[in-house]
């Protein structure tokens, strides 16, 4: 039975794994450490909101050059060599002192996680499928989601064993689960006598690009990086990712510390925050399965439009029914898009540099990730309140609406805007 079921599907469930632990305890959980750091060490908000902006800004830098190394070496010995790191760079973590030595250990941290998840588990399987590509990103995407309840596990075990132990027992985990895992993942189907989706073998294609725009498996079809760079759908995709990543990055530092300062307990805040992420895993995997059927750009405007309107509902969320209109309308809609950025990749510029495209672009999106952190926590420290800074998010989200809608298909020829 196990060898009737295409391999690809076990890369996804391999990586969906390690993005599942990845996401949610380098990602999503910082915001349960937030105020138990702030708290041991007195830092004000934007210091501490500062080692997010870290993680981003090493992201931006080392995101190209994990996708270069993905296409160039294959995902199976970057994701090998993340988990250790990774694993490291927690426990590590858990001996700091100073504001230095938080942020030093940040950037080890994040060089690790950067190997580790998302873009080479993203290459691999872009390679191992085409016509479900949607699907198979769906999963992985929802896998994500799934990481959100390492927030209320995180906060559980902050409460009984203190941060510092909860790091410890993270990096453990992260060797326990990582390592086994990187050594199912094949980067190609092709070497292995396999083609994308399982398909039959074809006779050689004539002209890889025409048959692959065309949907023709077996082929390493699309743009490079350069080619892509060139076109002004990247751009447009750049400039949308880029506003919506800093209002999630925004969003998952600054959520509990957000509702703890409008009188939620902490257990409160931390069941909100994880209930955030689960209920994005219906956006993660239906906007994937729904770009398989519809045009992608006006899934991606409804997204954005949607993020606006759940931040709209957070400014109100001292009340418990603000609070839940926030998550069911915020959560699916920042999930979707998330998923939404890999499939309109895909579908616009192919697999042939997949994992070099999307490093780019993460790159790019550095410049709202990074800032969106620190001048959130920096609003908070001047007005005592977070809530101009989710307004002014929402206005960027409706603004790149229109521009989501103009995307358009890069023609064939190569580069051609």
């Amino acid at each position: 039975m196990l060898n009737r079921v295409f391999y690809g599907w076990w890369v996804v469930l391999a990586t969906s794994v390690i993005h599942l632990w990845g996401a949610g305890t380098f990602y999503y959980s910082f915001t349960a450490f937030f105020n138990p750091i702030v708290e041991e060490f007195g830092w004000s908000y934007a210091a501490t909101s500062f080692a997010a902006s870290i993680r981003s800004i090493e992201g931006g830098i080392a995101s190209p050059i994990v996708g270069f190394a993905a296409d160039r070496f294959g995902a199976r010995r970057l994701l090998f060599v993340g988990s250790i790191l990774t694993g490291l760079g927690f426990i590590l973590l858990s001996q700091i002192h100073s504001l230095w030595s938080f942020y030093l250990l940040f950037v080890f941290l994040s060089i690790g996680s950067s190997l580790l998840f998302p873009v080479p588990g993203w290459t691999a399987v872009a390679n191992w499928f085409l016509k479900k590509r949607g699907t198979a990103f769906g999963i992985m995407s929802g896998a994500i989601g799934l990481g959100g309840g390492m927030i209320y596990l995180a906060n559980v075990l902050i409460n009984l064993y203190g941060w510092r132990l909860t790091l410890v027992f993270t990096g453990f985990g992260t060797w326990v689960i990582g390592i086994p895992l990187s050594l199912f993942v094949r980067h190609r189907p092709e070497p292995y006598g396999l083609l994308p989706d399982g398909e039959v073998p074809m006779k050689a294609v004539q002209d890889p690009v025409e048959d692959a725009d065309k949907g023709a498996p077996g082929v390493a079809e699309g743009f490079t990086l350069r080619e892509a760079w060139r076109t002004r759908a990247f751009w447009g995709i750049a400039l949308v990712v880029t506003v919506s990543a800093a209002t999630v990055h925004a969003i998952i530092v600054h959520v509990m510390p957000y509702l703890i300062s409008v009188d939620f307990s902490r257990e409160g805040a931390s069941l909100i925050a994880s209930s955030l992420v689960f209920i994005s895993i219906t956006g993660r995997f239906g906007l994937g399965w729904l770009s398989n059927r519809f045009d992608d750009r006006y899934l991606l405007a409804a997204g954005m439009m949607l993020q606006a309107l759940g931040l709209i509902f957070l400014t109100g969320a001292g009340d418990i029914l603000w609070a839940a209109l926030f998550i069911v309308i915020f959560g699916p809609a920042y999930g979707g898009v998330l998923t939404l950025r890999l499939t309109i990749q895909a579908k616009y510029f192919g697999s042939r540099a997949f994992g070099s495209i999307q490093g780019t672009l993460m790159a790019i999106m550095i410049i709202g990730s990074m800032s969106s952190p620190l001048l959130t926590g920096r609003c908070y420290d001047i007005y005592g309140d977070y809530r101009l800074a989710w307004l002014v998010l929402a206005a960027a989200n409706v603004a790149v609406v229109p521009l989501a809608l103009k995307i358009r298909r890069p023609r064939v020829d190569r580069g051609t805007p």
